[in-house]
């Protein structure tokens, strides 16, 4: 039809942002937020499952277009009985910085553990339109299509009113690695997630490395990290080590140290700030591993009488200061946080389930490290503002 533009699934793979990389598959390609050479590192296939799912991934285009559809496949992870319509999967377009329209799809293929077997419920091929507005004097602007959090996105192709060409920027590059408290499963619409958020108000280009139950400090997640172009990086680390009771303070503080150098291998001197858990009042003191009673999590009871080293919430904080603090005269480019400052024992009640934070929550921990890197001279120079 006269006037519509058409971009293949390799045109898309060129307007991506916040991908790490990119998997083709013989009908598209699909945005990963951890290297496809991560696969099969780890036994149970969670952290690259939850990769998948396109947390802070986006299109962005400079474009005059009124209106983009795009072409997908979604997948999503959904509980056994849980019904498919109750739990779509969100876009959200950005035009001109301003949010403009969302689109929700409960299309796609649907995988379940049933019976501790994976079964996946084949679905159709979507088409997702976004109706932007004109822009003003017809001239172009940049348009961002934000991906779904929750799921993955196999993109196939997008007919537009006008042509999409990459959009450059010489913003910040900020690289966030964090659990579940960072991928933000619970957020409404792909907006919604603390990092997006205060990228949005900091005015930087975010990677999100967000990975529900899964930031373990993976040697392939520090690859990941080390390979990818940053100016800033952030690492929000205990809360799934001690959900899983993974680690004793033996191994932890020598993980969080080799993570680190191996990101430095590739970052000599690119700003990080670590930044421990925030509050989790049931795990404060009492070691993991944590369980779910299909309402709220709970901390398991544990039968060892001596169980030296057995990591709470607490001692993360303690050991993550400490490290920061012994690498302090070779490091000087990397930065503590603590979690508290951004959600602290007095937000207990915007943890829905004992262990998320609801929108609200999330809400209170973007403005809050907003506010502590423009305040903070170090955080400040980190982000060059």
């Amino acid at each position: 039809m006269a006037g519509e533009h058409a971009l293949d699934a390799e045109g898309l793979a060129g307007l991506l942002a916040g991908a790490v990389d990119v998997e083709p598959t013989p009908s598209g390609v699909i945005p990963l937020r951890l290297s496809r050479r991560s696969r099969g590192q780890e036994p149970t296939h969670s952290a690259m499952w939850v990769a998948s799912a396109a947390a802070g991934v986006h299109l962005r285009a400079l474009t005059s277009a009124s209106r983009i559809t795009l072409t997908v496949k979604i997948t999503r992870a959904l509980p056994e009985g849980a019904d498919s319509r109750e739990h779509p999967a969100g876009f959200a377009a950005v035009a001109g910085g301003e949010a403009v329209c969302r689109a929700d799809v409960d299309e796609g293929d649907v995988v379940r553990l049933v019976d501790d077997r994976i079964q996946i419920e084949p679905g159709e091929v979507s088409a997702v339109r976004f109706d932007l507005g004109r822009p003003e004097g017809g001239q172009a602007r940049t348009v961002e299509v934000w991906l779904p959090h929750t799921a993955q996105v196999e993109l196939h192709g997008a007919i537009s009113d006008a042509p999409l060409s990459p959009a450059p920027s010489t913003a910040v590059r900020w690289l966030h690695y964090g659990s579940s408290i960072s991928h933000c499963l619970e957020a409404d619409g792909p907006l919604g997630p603390w990092p997006q958020t205060a990228a949005r108000s900091l005015g930087v280009r975010l990677t999100s490395m967000g990975l529900a139950g899964n930031a373990m400090l993976d040697p392939f997640a520090a690859r990941t990290i080390r390979d990818v172009e940053a100016d800033v990086i952030s690492l929000k680390v205990g809360i799934n080590i001690v959900n899983a009771d993974s680690m004793r303070a033996r191994t932890f503080m020598p993980a969080v140290h080799g993570f680190l150098d191996t990101i430095r291998d590739g970052h000599p001197s690119t700003p990080i700030i670590l930044i421990s858990a925030v509050a989790c009042p049931i795990h404060e003191d009492t070691p993991g591993p944590t369980v779910h009673d299909g309402t709220r999590f709970r901390a398991a009871r544990r039968s060892l009488d001596l169980d030296t080293g057995a990591l709470t919430l607490g001692m993360t904080r303690r050991l993550l200061e400490q490290v920061a603090a012994e690498r302090a005269a070779a490091d000087p480019h990397l930065y503590f946080v603590d979690g508290l400052e951004l959600l602290g024992p007095s937000d207990a009640d915007r943890l829905y389930d004992d262990l998320h934070p609801d929108q609200k929550g999330y809400d209170l921990m973007a403005g809050r490290f907003t506010a502590l890197v423009r305040e903070r001279a170090d955080l400040a120079a980190a982000f060059r503002l």
